[in-house]
């Protein structure tokens, strides 16, 4: 059994990642995870993509806590969530449009050959 203490920690903790305030009272038994961080093999290989699902999983408040530091929320990943994974994945959209885009004025030569 947990303390008054543990419990307060674990809410915490859980209202950090994104979770409800209420998650801790309210919980369902069984819970759809979605996955925010894709997992590779040992060749590094996308074993399961971002976004894929995983059903009937316990829904207790530690063992929900436990799966959201690796990736798995009870919400699929959208470009509003805030998780770790999520947000460097929109870090990392950005670069990249940023680095593809052509410079307002490259230089002389790109206009005169354009």
């Amino acid at each position: 059994m947990t303390t008054t203490k543990e419990r307060t920690e674990l809410r915490q903790e859980l209202v950090g990642q994104g979770f409800s305030w209420n998650y801790i009272d309210e919980w369902q038994p069984k819970v759809t995870l979605y996955r925010h961080r894709a997992t590779y093999n040992p060749q590094g290989e996308a074993v399961q993509a971002v976004g894929t699902t995983v059903e009937n999983l316990p829904g207790n408040p530690d063992y929900v806590n436990r799966k959201a530091r690796i990736g798995l929320f009870p919400w699929p990943p959208s470009a509003n969530c805030t998780c770790h994974w999520c947000a460097k994945a929109s870090v990392e959209k950005a670069e990249d449009k940023e680095a593809r885009k052509v410079p307002k004025n490259p230089g002389p030569y790109y206009e005169a050959h354009s």
